[in-house]
């Protein structure tokens, strides 16, 4: 009994090792909710393995095996459709900004002061008063820019051949002023992978 479950827990972690590689290559910080449920669920599935020596390791191995395509192939949809990353990633949220804190979105996303000050000190940022931009990106980590830190507003106006409507109100640009700058470039929008916003023009990359 022991030595078949210290076979299943020698196996069981090469397994898991593998199924890890073939998802991919990112932070535990970094993962999204749906990254984050499949995780769990393999290291549920393997413990099930682990612990009932009388079920067959095919039984286990098989719906790792499932969970890991389905993530596969999720994350390769996903890539193709912003709306989709959308919805299973998440989005990041803008906190404070040009030092202007959003207590609406803060409210909307249950985030409170005290959040928001614990992750400014963890930065080393004694005052909000320091702060130009915060975003709460979507694992949960705040990304701060303070006044002399950067110039360039920190989010894309296109990501993936689409325009990031949300953001165009806060910057004051509407989409014709998008094409007209592309235009420049003799390019459209749907042939952008993304685009900055910096100093009244476009920062592109095709």
């Amino acid at each position: 009994m022991l030595l078949d479950i210290l076979i299943r827990t020698f196996i069981g972690y090469f397994i898991l090792l593998l199924m890890l590689k073939i998802m991919g290559k990112r932070e535990i910080g970094q993962l999204s909710l749906f990254d984050l449920i499949i995780l769990l669920s393999i290291a549920d599935i393997m413990i099930i393995g682990i612990e009932n020596y009388e079920i067959n390791y095919w039984n286990v191995f098989l719906p790792i095996l499932l969970l890991t395509l389905l993530q596969k192939l999720i994350a390769f949809i996903i890539l193709k459709s912003t709306n989709l990353r959308n919805i299973f990633d998440g989005k990041e949220s803008i906190i404070i900004f040009k030092g202007k804190i959003d207590l609406k979105e803060m409210k909307k996303l249950c985030y409170n002061f005290d959040d928001l000050l614990a992750q400014l000190r963890q930065k080393d940022i004694r005052s909000i008063e320091e702060v130009e931009y915060a975003i709460l990106e979507n694992s949960g980590k705040l990304s701060v820019f303070k006044y002399d830190d950067n110039a360039v507003f920190p989010l894309p106006v296109i990501v993936s051949g689409k325009v990031e409507k949300r953001y165009l109100t806060l910057l004051n640009i509407d989409i014709k002023w998008i094409e007209k700058e592309l235009l420049k470039k003799h390019l459209k929008i749907k042939d952008v992978n993304c685009a900055f916003y910096e100093n009244n023009s476009l920062r592109i990359i095709s």
